[in-house]
């Protein structure tokens, strides 16, 4: 086995040898031509060819097959987050984690991020669900009956808070409906002034705000809640204060 591994290596030697002379001799020819020579040559042998007569096939093939080394980019920090490459084409949102759906497998959509369920306009949500604030006061009503029924304070305690969480709910949607007819309103009595050729009167936050107080306070008097509303203010307030001055203390 040695014998014909020596035999191999020798046949090889002078086929190098000789590849080596031939470059050397097309080296040297090139030394001799100037720059447009050169040029015009390696337009006519081509780029391949021209790197193969001059560098060598088998050089340019272990050039070619060489790894680039590969940049760890390092962190001057170990909390710090990671250097990427701005080479390297960055994977869209949520790629790796997204899996291959099957064939046939029901598709799960949810339509606050989908596409397809277009776009969220609040008022057409609040009027297709207007049944929803129904369907709360029912349950505030079976709830009243349990609580009647349930001896257990702690049990009674969640009820109550149940309970108040849906009678706040359904207050919410009411005010939100009322703050939407009067903005309606308010539009439509600028409309009616342009129409007639009159500058309209745009209402500012501020002014809104006090309208919108004035309003609340009239419906407290009306139904009679205005003092308890007021003594629920001021004791905020109070609570308020003596925070402030705690904080100075």
């Amino acid at each position: 086995m040695s014998s014909s591994n020596k035999e191999a290596s020798s046949a090889t030697e002078p086929e190098d040898s000789g590849d080596d002379e031939t470059q050397n001799a097309i080296r040297d020819d090139l030394k001799g031509m100037s720059f447009e020579e050169i040029m015009k040559l390696k337009e006519e042998l081509g780029a391949k060819v021209y790197k193969e007569a001059v560098l060598g096939g088998q050089s340019s093939k272990e050039t070619a097959r060489k790894p680039k080394p590969r940049t760890e980019l390092k962190r001057l920090n170990k909390n710090r987050p990671r250097e990427m490459s701005s080479r390297r084409q960055v994977p869209f949102l949520g790629a790796d984690q997204r899996a291959e759906r099957k064939k046939g497998a029901t598709e799960v959509r949810d339509p606050r991020f989908d596409e397809k369920s277009g776009t969220y306009n609040a008022d057409t949500f609040k009027k297709n669900y207007q049944f929803v604030s129904q369907i709360r006061q029912k349950e505030v009503g079976k709830l009243k009956k349990q609580l009647d029924e349930v001896e257990d304070p702690q049990e009674k305690h969640q009820i109550k808070h149940t309970m108040q969480r849906l009678i706040n709910k359904n207050v919410e949607d009411k005010r939100w409906h009322t703050k939407q007819k009067k903005l309606k309103k308010e539009l439509a009595g600028i409309q009616k002034k342009h129409d007639q050729g009159q500058q309209p009167h745009y209402l500012t936050k501020k002014e809104r705000r006090a309208k919108e107080l004035v309003a609340q306070f009239e419906q407290l008097k009306s139904a009679g809640k205005l003092n308890k509303h007021l003594e629920k203010r001021r004791k905020k307030n109070a609570a308020k204060d003596r925070k402030r001055i705690g904080v100075l203390d």
